[in-house]
């Protein structure tokens, strides 16, 4: 079973690969896909479709592609969609937490991520678009903590732990992450389906 993972992201890639055994995942290298797209949607579902339909459109192979993103209470729901350019281009994560960390000072520090899903096949000669959402809440630290994962990690501090996620082990993580919440339910959806 062959499905391609809208990615460069080699860290979502391990994630992806780790929670979904079983499934031959290919990124957007193996395929040869090198266009820029652009997520000009105004939701985490527009920019999954987006990402998973231009690949799509260029392979013909199943194409699961996904947008994550840390809304934040305290800032009214930022950074949202624009979690990974938060601090600015080129993409940093350090700037990103900084920018977050000085923005949230004084405020409610009450957040979640989310990861939504999009998985684009033909079923019967006609392409369907399917979407698996995940969500988990937490809280913003007041500061950078760990070593461990990529991005906001070193930051977030899941609901009933005391932990970041960067000071989680991989395995940990997974189990509970928004991008793991949305994989289990791709990956019980996909055993029932025949790419």
């Amino acid at each position: 079973m062959k499905l391609v993972f809208a990615t460069t992201n080699a860290h979502k890639l391990q994630e992806v690969r780790a929670m979904l055994p079983g499934i031959d995942i290919v990124d957007l290298t193996s395929i040869g896909f090198t266009e820029e797209v652009e997520e000009t949607g105004t939701s985490f579902e527009e920019n999954a479709y987006i990402k998973a339909k231009a690949v799509f459109d260029f392979c013909g192979l199943p194409t699961m592609a996904e947008d994550s993103g840390l809304c934040c209470e305290g800032i009214g729901g930022d950074p949202g969609i624009y979690t990974a350019r938060y601090g600015g281009l080129p993409v940093d994560h350090n700037r990103n937490m900084d920018k977050l960390l000085l923005a949230l000072e004084g405020k409610s520090r009450k957040a979640y991520f989310r990861t939504v899903a999009c998985f684009i096949m033909k079923e019967g000669g006609e392409e369907t678009s399917t979407f698996f959402d995940g969500e988990i809440h937490g809280e913003i630290s007041v500061d950078k903590r760990g070593n461990g994962g990529f991005g906001y990690d070193p930051i977030f501090i899941p609901e009933h732990y005391t932990t970041t996620f960067a000071e989680m082990l991989d395995e940990e993580k997974a189990s509970m992450s928004h991008r793991g919440m949305a994989m289990l339910l791709f990956g019980d959806y996909i055993k029932n389906i025949r790419l």
